[in-house]
């Protein structure tokens, strides 16, 4: 069948085959794969070979909808050898898998928010069969099986978070390449950066949850540089708010904004991977704030030391402007608690982070942040009476404990409540789950 034409036949017949193959024991399936056969490897190459079909046009032939049941064959013969073990040959079928989904889904990108799609639409890559990114979510329940385990960690099982990280490092420049896509939010087909950026910061917090809380992993993981690889993610995180355009005092926001949305679960995926990086103490956001100096200049009227926490501070001043929908503007404060948890629980060095925060300035493009602009946003570019007033405010609130105040204070600081913009209401986290398709 190697040789056979991509034909709706053919996937089909793979697919079912897939299907029936997932059903099996994870110590028959993991052993497949400790001992792949070319049999094993046509799944495999029949999904990739799918994603070189994409099409501009809205119709899906029967081939490309067989193909997108095949993504869920394969995706669930994965998650069965993964329950068992995470093989050399099942990392490197992850990997090739993911770089190929985000290589279709860059090349749709480029085509802008108005072009169609004969795979990235609901009945092929969507909601109604499987999400963009699932493959990278089988990363992060392998993460999450080996945490499970608490005290029986083994050999095997630092073995298999090296592999785990291994994989991650390997895709994430495509990943990001494709989050940090300045291409608007599409509209004449499913856009598969939401998904994708969720299972990807859902995995990162996976693997900073398993960092913080087994000791053994973690310093088998520094070996393999995992606080830079958090770093820069992290320093994703902020790019992805520093996209969104907050207007100036004399005209709104634009209508359409640049890069995918961020009204979706993959705000809650940023912001629970934030909270939960930070701690790991404030070596993460030494990390963060090398990673993102490597693509912008700041002015220097700021602390350099403690770069990382202060343009931290200003994405979140930022995001309470505006750059985040409203339902995910309520995490904010509990992100400003676990940053004053990162700093030693130091209220006069919080604020001074705060008051940095509210100072510091691209001296080159970023995003929306033009060169010369606050990164906390026109909000910010206020009187120094405003600004010591939310700064002493703040203050208290680091002294008393009050955390819930800071929403009330943030929101008076950061331009009041915002006009209804056809925003969400607060989501649910995506389903990987693949029954039969």
């Amino acid at each position: 069948q190697k040789e056979h034409p991509f034909s709706a036949d053919k996937v089909f017949r793979v697919c079912e085959a897939s299907f029936d193959l997932s059903f099996f024991s994870p110590e028959l399936v993991a052993d497949l794969f400790e001992n792949p056969s070319d049999d094993l490897g046509i799944m495999f190459e029949t999904v990739i070979t799918g994603y070189s079909r994409l099409s501009f046009s809205s119709e899906a032939d029967v081939a490309c909808q067989q193909w997108g049941r095949l993504r869920g064959g394969a995706l669930s013969v994965l998650r069965t050898s993964l329950k068992e073990n995470i093989s050399e040959y099942c990392a490197n079928i992850l990997s090739a898998l993911t770089k190929a989904e985000c290589e279709a889904a860059t090349v749709q990108s480029n085509q802008g928010p108005d072009s169609g799609s004969n795979l990235f639409n609901d009945g092929v890559v969507g909601e109604e069969m499987m999400n963009a990114g699932a493959y990278i979510a089988l990363i992060r329940e392998c993460l999450d099986r080996i945490a499970k385990k608490k005290d029986q960690i083994t050999d095997k099982s630092m073995n298999e978070c090296r592999r785990c990280l291994s994989v991650l490092k390997d895709v994430a420049p495509n990943i990001m390449a494709l989050l940090l896509h300045q291409s608007s939010e599409a509209n004449s087909h499913v856009d598969p950066r939401p998904t994708i950026a969720e299972a990807w910061f859902v995995t990162m917090t996976s693997l900073v949850s398993i960092c913080r809380n087994h000791e053994q992993i973690a310093a088998a993981l520094v070996g393999d540089d995992v606080g830079s690889f958090l770093g820069d993610s992290l320093s994703a995180a902020w790019a992805l708010i520093f996209l969104k355009d907050l207007g100036t005092k004399k005209a709104p926001p634009p209508a359409i904004q640049r890069g995918m949305s961020l009204d979706g679960p993959q705000t809650l995926a940023i912001n629970n991977f934030m909270s939960e990086s930070m701690l790991l103490g404030p070596s993460i956001l030494v990390a963060g704030g090398r990673s993102i100096l490597s693509h912008i200049q700041v002015n220097d009227t700021v602390d350099q030391s403690n770069i990382g926490v202060t343009i931290l501070a200003a994405s979140l001043l930022r995001a309470v402007s505006g750059a985040l929908p409203p339902w995910a503007v309520e995490d904010i404060p509990t992100l400003f608690r676990s940053m004053f948890e990162t700093v030693g629980r130091d209220s006069e060095k919080f604020v001074q982070i705060l008051s940095d925060s509210t100072k510091i300035k691209a001296s080159s493009p970023l995003g929306a942040v033009n060169a010369g602009e606050l990164f906390a946003g026109r909000y910010l570019d206020v009187s120094d009476r405003h600004i010591e007033s939310f700064l002493h405010q703040s203050k208290a609130v680091t002294t008393k404990g009050d955390w819930r105040k800071l929403k009330v204070i943030l929101k008076a600081t950061c331009g009041g409540k915002k006009k209804d913009a056809g925003f969400n209401l607060k989501p649910q986290f995506t389903s990987w789950e693949c029954e039969r398709l």
